[in-house]
């Protein structure tokens, strides 16, 4: 391939991948493909760490749905694969919204749960053992702007190479 379609192909992957993303990002509670994914590791987080106390564990699913993603850009920056750790990280974004629409969720518990129960709520039980729930919303546009910068990031990592 030559050098220019290889660009060509980078910067259409990229595209596909902003047209597949951003929408979930912006729209954090409208079903998403990866939602499913990011619920595998938000629950495998939960059993991984009910080891460490029922903070840590409760803390683990939204923990572990952000550092599944992380790891991988992480390997694909180890192996000095720029596009694809940009990629990856327009996975981490969307997890980000996911995680922001779920903190925001906590005082309300509007959210479907797997367990069907809003007394599962994991930011409910956080911010609510804590007293904290007026910190919800502050906290979820916090995790909602990492969400914005991890889609710049991820952007700008995938195009380094092609355009510096």
């Amino acid at each position: 391939m030559t050098p220019l379609r290889r660009k060509a192909a980078r910067i259409a992957g990229l595209i596909l991948g902003l047209v597949f993303i951003v929408p979930g990002v912006l729209n954090p509670l409208q079903s998403h493909p990866l939602d499913l994914v990011n619920l595998i590791f938000h629950e495998a987080g939960h059993v991984l760490l009910m080891w460490a106390g029922e903070t840590v564990m409760l803390l683990g699913g939204s923990l572990f749905q952000l550092l599944v993603p992380a790891a991988c850009i992480s390997a694909f920056l180890l192996r000095g694969d720029r596009y694809a750790a940009g990629i990856v990280t327009l996975w981490l974004a969307q997890s980000f919204a996911g995680v922001s629409a779920y903190i925001r969720d906590a005082p309300t518990r509007n959210l479907d749960l797997i367990t069907g129960d809003p007394d599962t709520h994991d930011w409910w039980q956080l911010l609510g053992g804590w007293d904290a729930l007026n910190l919800a919303a502050p906290l979820g546009r916090v995790v909602f702007f990492l969400a914005l910068a991890s889609v710049i990031v991820g952007s700008a990592l995938a195009l380094w190479d092609d355009v510096r």
